[in-house]
């Protein structure tokens, strides 16, 4: 019992403890809270990326692509027709965009993306990244030009206004609607949202807004390449929160594409570079995807490559996961040093409460019970430490977005900025075996501090230290 009393008066009475407690304490804190923004950074990344990304791919090393789709395809039902849920072909290419607002030219390079959007839609989470406008509404998988589209013209804007004021205007109202049929493109086009919009002072200001006229300069396909063109009329904005995948990407109607970029045959077969594939739930996409390599080296040797959607990303997540590594090394040298705190503390002791060791062995405390004072005093501070930092912790955690709101009015500029960290908000998960494995690797280093004090007074001779003291 006298154990248990010693090791709760030093906790509340040997204040210099006290720097061992915090170290311990801001130790467990920051490694939660490291872990649970990674963790969390890493789960909403990857489940945005396989938003964006079909669970597999089946592609082509050439841009040009090939031209027997059907046949691939076929094959893939063949080989893993119980495992594919939905397959889409897609056409990829580089290609400039060029449009103007109000006088003021825009050029970006852009990823050119041929779809079939009905199809693509039912191999991946296509259709719930699509939005009509800045009111984020939802946009169904189409390329159509509504009337309202067309609306958003000058020419439309006019008509409207004529219909409104003078209903019996036929001959403006009918002028008008050739100048409007004339500025509309008779394709429609599904372009990143980063693209169409510029994001100023925590508000978007639409660049190219729906029903606006954008051309396409891209390869044509071939022996000898040259630069195909064509125009396009906006019909919605692609909005994955992505900011690689926003400020690139743009759809087009695959058939336009393919004829644009000479790459129908005279069978009518338009070519393709891609065949994404969506697997059945449960289904091992590794195993799928080297199931599938090997049939198509089968088909046609050294001319595909099959990839799962992390394997595409496979640089990019290995650089979170790295980074993750890292920062817990980084970190475990904090709660460390608390146990080189705890170290130093308990060999002072150890030297200041000689003469009291030496009675408490003469009384017939017990070589084990001497060592059981300090590895008990060690884990004591251990569960302080780290409960409170683990406390803290969990609720830093909970308001971190609020607690970066406060800093950044406090700074005057975004601690955390979604345009380079791809999200709006901190994202967070709290993973218990990680908290779990923090607290007890805090309690053991602190204990693992005590050990050499305790062992040192634990051998000490009651008549000896009576005398040397």
């Amino acid at each position: 019992m006298y154990k248990y009393l010693l090791c709760w008066r030093y906790l509340r009475t040997r204040y210099i403890a006290l720097a061992s407690i915090i170290s311990v304490m801001l130790g467990v804190a920051t490694m939660i809270v490291v872990n649970s923004v990674m963790a969390g950074f890493s789960a909403k990344m990857k489940d945005r990326l396989h938003g964006v990304l079909a669970d597999v791919v089946v592609e082509s090393y050439s841009l040009d692509g090939f031209y027997d789709a059907d046949e691939v395809v076929a094959r893939i039902l063949q080989v893993a027709g119980d495992k594919v849920d939905a397959t889409a072909p897609t056409m990829e290419a580089f290609a400039l965009a060029k449009w103007t607002v109000n006088g003021q030219p825009f050029t970006r390079q852009v990823q050119l993306i041929g779809v079939d959007p009905v199809s693509r839609a039912k191999t991946g989470d296509f259709a719930e990244f699509l939005v009509q406008d800045q009111t984020l509404r939802k946009l169904a998988p189409s390329f159509e030009i509504t009337e309202k589209i067309k609306r958003n013209r000058p020419a439309g804007v006019l008509l409207s206004e004529v219909e409104k004021d003078d209903p019996k205007d036929l001959i403006s109202a009918s002028l008008l609607r050739d100048q409007v049929n004339q500025e509309v493109s008779d394709h429609g086009t599904i372009i990143g949202y980063a693209i169409g919009h510029l994001h100023r002072d925590g508000k978007d200001y639409a660049i190219a807004p729906p029903g606006a006229r954008i051309g396409l300069v891209f390869p044509a396909g071939g022996a000898k390449p040259k630069p195909a063109y064509d125009d396009f009329t906006v019909v919605g904005y692609f909005k994955s929160d992505m900011s690689e995948y926003d400020s690139q990407h743009v759809y087009v109607p695959l058939r336009r594409l393919q004829e644009m970029r000479g790459l129908v045959d005279e069978k009518g077969r338009g070519a393709v570079n891609a065949i994404q594939i969506r697997a059945k739930p449960g289904v091992n996409l590794d195993t799928l995807a080297v199931t599938l390599q090997s049939e198509m080296e089968r088909f046609r040797p050294m001319f595909f490559r099959v990839a799962t959607w992390e394997q595409k990303q496979g640089p990019l997540l290995a650089a979170v996961a790295v980074e993750q590594s890292i920062l817990n090394i980084l970190l475990f040298f904090i709660i460390a040093v608390a146990g080189f705190g705890i170290l130093g503390i308990f060999s002072m002791i150890v030297v200041e409460k000689t003469r009291d060791i030496g009675i408490l062995k003469a009384l017939g405390a017990s070589t084990a019970g001497v060592r059981g004072i300090f590895l008990g005093y060690g884990f004591a501070l251990g569960l302080v430490g780290g409960g409170v930092g683990l406390i803290g912790g969990l609720l830093f955690v909970k308001y971190i977005n609020v607690i970066e709101s406060g800093l950044s009015y406090l700074t005057g500029r975004k601690v955390f900025d979604g345009d380079i960290y791809y999200f709006n908000e901190i994202p967070t998960l709290i993973q218990a075996s990680t908290v779990a494995w923090i607290v007890v690797g805090a309690i053991a280093i602190a204990m693992t501090a005590s050990v050499w004090p305790a062992q040192r007074a634990a051998r000490l001779h009651p008549v000896q230290a009576l005398r040397n003291d």
